[in-house]
């Protein structure tokens, strides 16, 4: 089984191809990005700032993946996500659980008889008045998703903070591993802020987990190179 999760950056491209930030998607990029992911035979697809579910039906479509699920972000609705499945799967909005303190941005669940999987978007320091409140947002946020039954086995998803944070300790401590350094990945020599975390029955199922930040992710326009997204996809098959 092959799991991706993906910032798509609003399907916008990095530097926006707009000329500035806009939550808006570039068809080109959005059909680059629908091409990488067929290219890699992707049978789960976990998305981040994703603003329209028009998009992610479209995407489906070309994919071929039949289980669909997309909701909009918590406390910033434009901050939206989606999990796309091969499989029969049932889905799940834990965004607003309660309805009155609801996460800023995501938490979705995607379940079937053999795995419980959460992506996420957890809070940047963008919003907060220092990193320092930022980590304590994040710890907050993956407190509830981990204490929200059933405990997920895998947790995807743009996490906003560095392997040296109080959030991936958290997360350790927790009992998950980070699928980079099991596979001992070079993505661990690298700024990353976006992670794949088993916990140790699924980190004993890892065949292998890939950055996708070369090839196609890097385009070039009259000589001006960009990318994809501001975020590279990460994949990674488990058996």
């Amino acid at each position: 089984m092959r799991i991706l999760t993906h910032n798509v950056y609003w399907f916008q491209g990095a530097p926006s191809r707009w000329g500035t930030e806009r939550v808006a998607e570039v068809p080109e990029v959005f059909e680059a990005l629908c091409e990488l992911y067929e290219s890699v035979g992707v049978d789960i697809l976990c998305l981040q700032e994703v603003h329209k579910p028009e998009l992610v039906a479209s995407l489906a479509q070309k994919l071929g993946l039949s289980a669909v699920f997309h909701a909009p972000g918590g406390l910033r609705p434009n901050y939206g996500g989606a999990i796309l499945c091969r499989r029969p799967a049932s889905f799940k909005d834990c965004t607003r659980e309660p309805i009155s303190d609801p996460h800023e941005r995501i938490h979705l669940r995607a379940s079937s008889p053999t795995f419980e999987l959460a992506s996420v978007h957890l809070p940047s320091n963008r919003f907060a008045n220092s990193a320092e409140e930022g980590d304590v947002a994040r710890v907050r946020e993956l407190t509830r998703v981990l204490t929200k039954t059933p405990k997920p086995n895998i947790v995807v998803g743009d996490m906003n903070c560095k392997p040296d944070s109080l959030p991936y300790q958290f997360m350790m401590d927790a009992g998950y591993v980070d699928a980079a350094v099991v596979a001992q990945s070079d993505a661990v020599l690298k700024r990353r802020v976006d992670y794949m975390w088993l916990d140790v029955e699924w980190a004993e199922r890892l065949i292998r987990f890939e950055v996708l930040d070369e090839g196609t992710f890097c385009r070039e326009t009259q000589g001006v190179p960009w990318k994809l997204s501001d975020h590279p996809p990460l994949l990674m098959e488990v058996r």
